[in-house]
């Protein structure tokens, strides 16, 4: 699940030009990519239940704009089930909730 588009940028030799959602398990080092349901649209926004349909940019360019994220990310997790939730409210596309099925109260990062 990519979260957002960056400005193009070199990672380890390979050019990069978005954000993914992992689930992550610090205690055992586990990560496991977000997945959406089968059914879900590539390339579909995700919405979180209750809030307002998001209108992101093309691209996060500059530092600024980045630095919204950790406070995004602090209240994103995975609940008991492994549904991915911001503020206890699932993250869903139209085809219903993303999951990380194997990593159960975890952080999303």
């Amino acid at each position: 699940t990519v979260l957002c588009n960056l400005k193009p940028a070199k990672m380890r030799g390979v050019e990069s030009a978005g954000m993914v959602l992992c689930g992550s398990d610090n205690d055992e080092g586990k990560v496991q990519l977000l997945e959406p349901p089968a059914d879900a649209e590539i390339g579909e926004r995700i919405n979180v239940e209750g809030y307002e349909e998001p209108m992101p940019d093309p691209v996060l360019k500059s530092k600024t704009q980045q630095k919204v994220w950790p406070r995004v990310a602090e209240d994103l997790k995975t609940d008991g089930e492994g549904r991915a939730v911001y503020k206890g409210k699932p993250l869903l596309t139209s085809a219903g909730t993303l999951r990380c099925p194997d990593l159960k109260d975890a952080p999303i990062s």
